[in-house]
């Protein structure tokens, strides 16, 4: 929807609103959501807007859906930071997913819980499956168990410590201890009664993780990148251009995706995602069902579905967003 009816702004632009985006190492660097970019409708009736409380007509869908509180829509651990953020102020995520329904207070309480130990064990998915790992995926949002943030007690313990530590920088997960998750855990820990020495031989658990993309056990990428094995590239360029020749005259990609290359493809998992990518970004190509499969990620607007272009754009946004492209 940004894609096709919004534009970039500058800050302060009358009529413009605030957008997250920004993940991996230089991503949101403090748990205080800080704005990326500002949008505004690229058909501007200022007449409309004025009569619209200030408001352009065309932004108000996307306003509905701004939180106070956003939630990553799936990362790596390698680089990035976060899970979520909050604010006092209402952002739209593109890479970041805002939740309705809560307010500001309840928004920093529960982005301290998602940050803490606790929250990240429950977002983890395929820990240990790939060899970079974890990832996190905001489709484990759904099952993730959170405190009562109606109790008084827990509600403001949390969003004291938010308070506390809005401004501390956050380093990259593969840093290892550092005071500000400390922080979170020991305010996660007060207000469910819990134990705080248990959290914190969680926590450095997760710090030992190793972090590995192809690398040597212990040593780290500096981009935020998904390496390829060259076995895996070779491979997977075999099975494209089989699956290529062999259903190049189906007019139905469903069916494309009952072929035994596409499903070899989907069963590399991970590796095969920059892969896809790359192809589509330099032959196109209807591989929506293979990443789709694999990632569990759904980026396409309802808007766009059909548009193969349209559609592809989606994905490549995506895998930039997430460190594949």
């Amino acid at each position: 929807l940004l894609r096709g009816s919004f534009e970039p702004a500058a800050a302060g632009t009358p009529g413009s609103f605030a957008i997250l985006k920004s993940k991996g190492t230089d991503g949101q660097t403090r748990i205080q959501s800080k704005p990326d970019e500002y949008w505004i409708p690229k058909n501007r009736d200022e007449e409309r807007r004025r009569l619209n409380g200030g408001v352009y007509p065309e932004s108000e869908q996307i306003l509905q859906k701004a939180g106070y509180l956003l939630i990553t829509t799936g990362h790596r651990t390698s680089s990035a930071r976060l899970i979520a953020s909050a604010s006092d102020e209402k952002y739209v995520g593109n890479g970041w997913m805002p939740v309705a329904g809560v307010s500001p207070i309840e928004a920093k309480a529960t982005a301290v819980f998602i940050n803490s130990t606790v929250g990240r064990l429950q977002l983890m998915r395929h820990p240990g499956r790939q060899i970079a790992f974890p990832t996190y995926s905001a489709a484990e949002v759904a099952n993730i168990r959170i405190p009562n943030i109606k109790d008084d007690r827990i509600r403001q313990t949390l969003a004291d410590c938010w308070e506390r530590t809005q401004n501390m920088e956050v380093p990259q997960f593969r840093k290892g201890e550092c005071e500000v998750r400390r922080l979170w855990d020991e305010a996660v820990a007060e207000s469910m009664g819990w134990d705080a020495d248990e959290l914190a031989h969680l926590r450095n658990l997760l710090h030992n993780e190793p972090h590995v993309r192809g690398l040597g056990y212990g040593q780290y990428a500096d981009a935020d990148e998904v390496e390829v094995e060259p076995a895996d590239r070779e491979r997977f360029q075999e099975l494209a251009d089989q699956l290529e020749l062999d259903t190049i005259l189906l007019s139905s990609s469903t069916q494309a995706a009952k072929h035994p290359a596409h499903r070899e493809i989907v069963g590399m998992g991970e590796a095969a995602v920059p892969l896809i990518l790359e192809r589509m970004q330099a032959q196109g190509g209807h591989w929506f069902h293979a990443l789709q499969a694999i990632t569990g990620a759904r980026p396409v607007p309802p808007e766009s579905r059909g548009r193969i272009k349209e559609m592809t754009q989606a994905w490549l946004e995506w895998g930039e967003l997430n460190g594949y492209v």
